[in-house]
């Protein structure tokens, strides 16, 4: 439904959205008195001092908001940088039209009813996308309450706010809009300023990845925050997610529609296909975006990025607070975290033992203990501030993070102490040999007092101990992936495409055994008998334990009908074997074409993996690996990603199954080969991509690993005939 990103590509480039958002004339179509999205519309548009010229157009009424007005936007007596069109969804076309012929390149479309509705909905809002295009008109919308432009003062938002929006280095983009209302809020709430704050709407023109893009390339934004409904453009995903990382711009996302209901409720509101949720995480992951849990981490993950000004060099934490219990939550925080909390260094216990009660324990977390409130300093400090100077120091710690004591809401009436301290607080964090992260015990909104003594000495404050533990983690994770990207570059190039007749939906595993030997997989010998004669003949040349298994592209499942047996010892077992079993399949499954039975070697004991290969609707061919057999199953143990892979991802990949101490070695078992399995999965994802877009379904299961490498043992491949491809 969204066209083409080459039709869409001129009207969004970051020059194109940089002149929208930065709309110095805004034009309102169809506003009226009674209305009170026009009413918050007109009330934010005062909250900045951006905007040269307010216009409003409306056939009915003279005057609107103290504004006289004209007919139709054809009546302006200069063109408008902007048309904010507030009409009903059957008017909206003829409003771009006048819009186009009074020489206006920029549209906010506020009203509903397109790809939420449902098939009707879909086609106007095509019908709408296709006259933008046309037109030369980029819109944000439709069903969007607009954006907002802090730093430059421009507030064309059409719902309820306070204040004038805080300017600060996160820019936001959300594809609700009552959740970028609520986010937004938030966000002023407790200190975090922005670059842009953007409700997409629908995006019949304009999308989400639009405007991440547009931010990437926005020298003002050090972080972005984005609220995802459905993932529109998986393939520029990963593509603004690289962006971001080579130029250090993390992204932090939220994406909606986890459970089952979720994917429902996000595609009915969207009109997007909703799609495994697994699979987005993989995705995301991939694109290097920190993926988080609430739209509160949301924003304070991104505050945090945004704010510091220098980023940790690894995950271990030094603490100082002056609550014992605070200390026992960010342990427990911490861990759940991933984030180290290593004991201090003896130089460090001596220095801090100088400046405390000799009852006070000199653990990290650090608590100051309340006896360090009683004593007077020499300069107006908190024991806190001054355990924390020396801290810093510490070589093991690669940050430091303090909870702090609640800050006064108001003005004190003498505020030399709380303005002193916190000006020698921005020096500490200024000066400290490693980044200092701050926080309040809870999450309480900042009175703007609060706000103007932390901004005054360049400190940020993270809203409390959960979530800034929680945005600590987040963070880590994009400092790693960061760390990553360069390797993730390497990525394999696309295979030639792999020549085969028309067959059915399933391949026979013999088949499926060519593909993989031409694609360099390692693969447990095997040989197609068709008769008792050739079943002896097949063991007396392997010798030893073997495996016989039917061979045939209508039995996905063979152990199902009897068509395995293992632990073939001698010869005349085999072709016993041969002989039951095609004698049970046939009776079984006498329709089954058979094209013999495979006869290959048993291997000893190994790790088994599954490596899967499965087309997703939205994001085409995915990967994924996980441990094999029942495992799978029973864990639910599977890391996911979208084709085509590097072998540094999928090592990645490995390292993210709960099962990887299997992997590594585990209670006296050698590990496996990690570099080589990485290597043979590449090539497995390589020979399924080369099936084209006939592929359905590829999977090795399982995939033996040992210390000495990696070697399928069973594949099952299925793919699309021609003609229904063809169909589709």
């Amino acid at each position: 439904m969204l066209p083409e990103f080459s039709r869409r590509a001129p009207l969004v480039t970051p020059e194109r959205l940089r002149q929208l958002f930065d709309s110095r004339s805004i034009a309102v179509v169809g506003a009226s008195k009674t209305s009170n999205w026009a009413k918050n519309l007109v009330r934010s548009l005062s909250l900045g001092d951006g905007l040269k010229r307010v216009e409003f157009v409306h056939p009915k009424y003279p005057e609107l908001f103290g504004h006289r007005t004209v007919s139709t936007l054809r009546d302006l007596s200069e063109p408008a940088d902007l048309a904010y069109v507030m009409v009903g969804s059957s008017r909206v076309e003829e409003v771009l039209e006048d819009a186009a012929a009074a020489g206006i390149r920029n549209a906010v479309v506020l009203a509903a009813g397109y790809s939420e509705t449902g098939p009707e909905g879909r086609a106007l809002q095509q019908r709408l996308a296709e006259r933008a295009l046309e037109l030369d008109i980029s819109i944000i919308g439709p069903n969007t309450i607009g954006y907002i432009n802090a730093p430059a003062g421009i507030v064309p938002w059409s719902v309820i706010t306070e204040r004038a929006p805080l300017s600060g280095p996160v820019g936001a983009v959300f594809e609700s809009g009552s959740m970028a209302r609520a986010t937004f809020e938030f966000a002023q709430a407790h200190g975090v300023g922005s670059t842009l704050w953007a409700s997409v709407g629908n995006s019949a023109v304009v999308t989400s990845i639009d405007i991440v893009n547009y931010l990437i390339e926005d020298e003002a934004t050090r972080s972005i925050a984005l609220f995802l409904e459905a993932v529109r453009e998986p393939d520029r995903l990963l593509e603004v997610g690289h962006r971001a990382l080579e130029a250090g711009k993390p992204i932090v996302a939220f994406k909606a529609g986890r459970s089952e209901q979720g994917k429902k409720s996000a595609q009915a509101h969207t009109g997007a296909v909703a799609t495994d949720d697994r699979v987005v995480d993989g995705a995301l992951r991939q694109a290097g975006i920190v993926r988080v849990d609430s739209i509160e981490e949301l924003i304070a993950t991104a505050g945090l990025l945004g704010y510091s000004p220098r980023l940790p060099s690894g995950p271990r934490m030094g603490v100082v607070t002056s609550s014992g219990g605070g200390c026992n939550i960010i342990a427990d925080l911490a861990e759940a975290n991933a984030i180290a909390l290593p004991a201090w260094e003896p130089s460090t216990v001596e220095a801090l033992r100088e400046k405390l009660p000799a009852f006070a324990s000199v653990l990290n977390p650090l608590d100051t203990t309340g006896f360090g409130h009683a004593r007077e300093r020499p300069r107006p400090t908190k024991a806190e501030d001054d355990l924390m100077e020396i801290a810093v120091h510490d070589s093991g710690i690669d940050f430091m993070y303090n909870m702090m004591t609640p800050l006064p809401a108001e003005r004190p009436t003498d505020p030399t102490f709380i303005e002193s301290r916190m000006k020698i607080i921005g020096e500490i964090v200024r000066d400290s040999p490693v980044p200092i992260i701050l926080s309040s015990n809870t999450c309480l909104d900042l009175a703007p007092y609060t706000q103007e003594l932390l901004s005054g000495n360049g400190l940020f404050l993270l809203p409390g101990a959960h979530l800034a533990m929680s945005s600590i983690g987040h963070m880590l994770r994009w400092l790693d992936a960061k760390k990553a990207f360069v390797a993730e570059m390497a990525t394999p190039a696309a295979p030639d495409l792999y020549e085969f007749a028309d067959v059915g939906a399933s391949w026979s595993e013999a088949r499926g055994r060519n593909l993989l030997a031409e694609s360099g997989v390692p693969i447990v010998p095997a040989t197609l008998v068709n008769s008792e004669d050739e079943a002896r003949a097949a063991w007396e040349a392997l010798g030893g334990q073997c495996v016989l298994k039917i061979c045939s592209p209508d039995i996905a499942h063979k152990s199902d009908v009897g068509g395995v047996v293992l632990g073939i010892s001698d010869v005349d077992s085999a072709a016993k074997a041969y002989r039951e079993m095609t004698t049970t399949v046939g009776r079984a499954l006498p329709d089954a074409v058979i094209e013999g039975v495979l006869v290959s070697p048993m291997r000893p004991d190994g790790v088994e993996l599954l490596v899967g290969i499965t087309v997703d609707p939205t994001f085409g061919p995915i990967l994924a690996v996980g441990l094999g057999g029942i495992w799978v199953e029973v864990l639910e143990d599977v890391s996911l990603r979208m084709l085509p892979v590097s072998e540094s991802t999928v090592r990645t990949m490995l390292r993210e199954l709960k099962g990887h101490a299997l992997l590594a070695g585990a209670r006296g078992r050698p590990g496996i080969d990690i570099e080589q399995t990485s290597k043979v999965i590449v090539q497995i994802a390589q020979a399924a991509l080369s099936l084209g877009d006939r592929l359905e379904s590829f999977e090795v299961n399982p995939l033996r690993v040992t210390s000495a490498g990696a070697e399928a043992l069973d594949v099952l491949v299925t793919t699309t005939p021609p003609q229904a491809k063809a169909k589709a």
